[in-house]
């Protein structure tokens, strides 16, 4: 292929961009009144807060057994799904007061009464291209909460912090078309 071509191919691709997702929150009500989640200010506001998310790595442990002078290998179970989530807080680190207040629930109560879903949806990146839902992730659970960095020599820096979940479902949807 001749650079020119090339150059007018790279043109044409619908690349998909990185910056145009949104994520959603479906928490338990045990969990909501723990934490002072409210669906009104914090859920429909998330996707202000959030800075970036790492989708889970899909890996194994392998089944490797050296047998008749051969290798034999298999994938073995899989690990569990874990993911992040980077946030930007307000008001006096109230978003991370309530996902630490969540994160204290999950040890003291039932994993189905502490459990949540969450859904990354990629957003069109193109006209006539719609949102689909990328990821589900069902029966998912916060790991671990980021410390939070403090620090006198930045100005005016606004907080992040980042959220760890790991959950047993990661359902990947199929590809919704565009219009």
């Amino acid at each position: 292929m001749k650079f020119a071509e090339g150059l007018a191919k790279a043109y044409e691709t619908k690349w998909s961009f990185i910056n145009s997702f949104t994520v959603q929150f479906d928490i338990k009500n045990n969990l909501k009144e723990k934490s002072g989640w409210s669906d009104v200010e914090d859920g429909a506001n998330i996707n202000l807060h959030i800075v970036s998310i790492d989708t889970p790595q899909f890996t194994n442990q392998p089944i490797e057994v050296f047998v008749a002078n051969r290798w034999v290998i298999q994938n073995g179970r899989d690990e569990l799904y874990r993911f992040s989530i980077t946030f930007r807080d307000r008001d006096k680190m109230n978003l991370y007061r309530k996902f630490l207040a969540m994160y204290h629930a999950t040890r003291d109560d039932y994993f189905d009464h502490v459990s949540m879903t969450i859904t990354l949806s990629k957003d069109g990146d193109w006209k006539q291209e719609i949102d689909s839902k990328l990821f589900e992730f069902k029966d998912t659970i916060i790991e671990s909460i980021g410390q939070l960095q403090f620090n006198n020599t930045t100005e005016n820096q606004i907080a992040e912090f980042t959220v760890n979940f790991k959950t047993v479902t990661p359902f990947l949807t199929k590809d919704n078309k565009a219009k």
